[in-house]
């Protein structure tokens, strides 16, 4: 096992990833941040964002939506900070994953489909619109966002039905676009995306709590933008279909229905200037840049020799890889150093394996370490900061030096097996999978390379 000396005493270089990891994932889950954005003082609420705030008063009733990934630590933690309230709170509304899933009193709690759209986020969906539509103009819409609520709240427009949007996220997620490319798409096939959800809300006021899981923190693509004005049109979501050469295997309906929105004004997402954003503020709670700080401020306060190396990584693995191995050959680091990176990468699935793009990407660069730097000690771990990597339990790898040789003691055809799209399969076998359950956060994915 690797190891690195911290003060006078050696610490095993996989557990302190670990720690490090776990550290920044504890500084971006709700439960530990929510409180600093909003406090409720007798008649009065108060949202914080940098040195502005925002009061609420006049209040009739309180109406909360938490929907994606981290809706449960979200529902538990304003539960929490409306408990020694006077305010009126409806029974509020938590849409969420499987491997978040739990059931909270005051609340109606719905286990949704992801990464693919299910019956269950169709009806979660429908409640939704039902529940939003009963606020008035004297209440006030809460909402909490995080990752992955594009896939939990299917709710397709009337001319597409629930397995065209199933059969299309697929296509999609399997095609190596982006995720602004794919909630592009998303968002024109939806009567909740793309800001169409506040037309539920209108005319109350809303405020809108968002943790991001997308690169550059685009408000308009976090979970399809369900509370901002949408900046892409029809144009541009059949652009995306083109250019991944997924066009001509995309159901009929949605084939249909974005010729026709490419000339009908009234299908097009509601823009900027339209009147249901007039009582809307929208407030980034955390980010992937956020938590690689909170990496760095670990390693600062452990005088550990680190740097924030690479941030808004969207590429392919395969390409990344290298990408990463030609900067290490530019830059020479004082070693021992942790280089810390983040973003969400992205994988061309043509194999029938089983696996994910942390697992996948620290694989490759495995490769290409072993290839170019063969006496390097290092450990790599990748990792998304949900917890889940791909349709799989895994959260993503960790990975030192040894691992390629030990992949080839095994009689594992590497090569073979990531064209397959198999990574899971080979990590399995040696030991390398980080599994963890649902963290109740998603800041997209984080990746620390020990260099020794």
């Amino acid at each position: 096992m690797n190891s690195i000396e911290i003060g006078n005493s050696k610490k095993n270089l996989d557990k302190l990833l670990l720690k490090i990891f776990n550290y920044g994932l504890k500084n971006i889950q709700p439960r530990n941040i929510l409180h600093k954005f909003i406090t409720v003082k007798k008649n009065t609420i108060f949202v914080k964002e940098s040195s502005k705030i925002q009061e609420y008063k006049n209040i009739k009733k309180i109406f909360i939506v938490c929907i994606g990934k981290a809706s449960t630590d979200m529902a538990e933690s304003i539960k929490k900070i409306f408990s020694k309230s006077d305010f009126k709170v409806s029974k509020g509304v938590v849409i969420v994953n499987k491997e978040n899933f739990k059931k909270i009193s005051g609340f109606n709690c719905f286990l949704s489909g992801h990464p693919i759209p299910n019956k269950n986020g169709l009806e979660a969906s429908n409640f939704l619109k039902d529940y939003l539509t009963d606020s008035g103009p004297d209440d006030l819409v809460l909402i909490f966002v995080s990752g992955g609520g594009s896939a939990l709240l299917p709710s397709p427009v009337k001319k597409i039905n629930l397995n065209d949007k199933i059969k299309m996220n697929r296509i999609l997620i399997e095609s190596g676009a982006n995720i602004k490319e794919i909630n592009t798409v998303r968002k024109h096939l939806s009567d909740l995306k793309g800001g169409n959800l506040l037309k539920f809300c209108f005319p109350s006021r809303v405020h809108c709590f968002i943790l991001s899981d997308v690169i550059g923190d685009d408000l308009s693509s976090i979970a399809s933008g369900l509370t901002v004005p949408d900046n892409t049109f029809f144009k541009d979501a059949k652009k995306v279909l083109t250019n991944h050469n997924i066009w001509n295997i995309t159901p009929k309906n949605i084939q249909k229905y974005i010729n026709i929105g490419l000339s009908n004004k009234e299908l097009e997402t509601p823009k900027k200037g339209d009147p249901i954003f007039l009582k809307v503020k929208n407030t980034l709670i955390g980010s992937n840049m956020i938590c690689l700080q909170h990496l760095k401020d670990y390693c600062n306060s452990n005088k550990i020799n680190s740097s924030i190396w690479k941030t808004n990584l969207e590429e392919d693995v395969k390409n990344l890889a290298k990408k990463f191995v030609k900067d290490l050959k530019k830059n020479r680091f004082k070693k021992p150093i942790i280089l810390i990176s983040g973003g969400e990468s992205t994988v061309n699935i043509k194999g029938k394996g089983k696996g994910g793009r942390n697992q996948e990407f620290s694989l490759h660069l495995s490769i290409e370490l072993k290839k170019n730097f063969p006496f390097q000690k290092y450990s790599l771990l990748s990792v998304g900061t949900d917890g889940k990597d791909g349709p799989t339990d895994a959260a993503g790898a960790i990975l030192n030096q040894k691992s390629i040789d030990l992949i080839k003691k095994k009689g594992i055809k590497l090569e073979t097996e990531l064209l397959n799209n198999n990574s899971y399969e080979v990590l399995h076998k040696i030991k390398s999978l980080v599994i963890m359950n649902g963290t109740n956060t998603n800041v997209a994915d984080v990746q620390l390379l020990a260099l020794i």
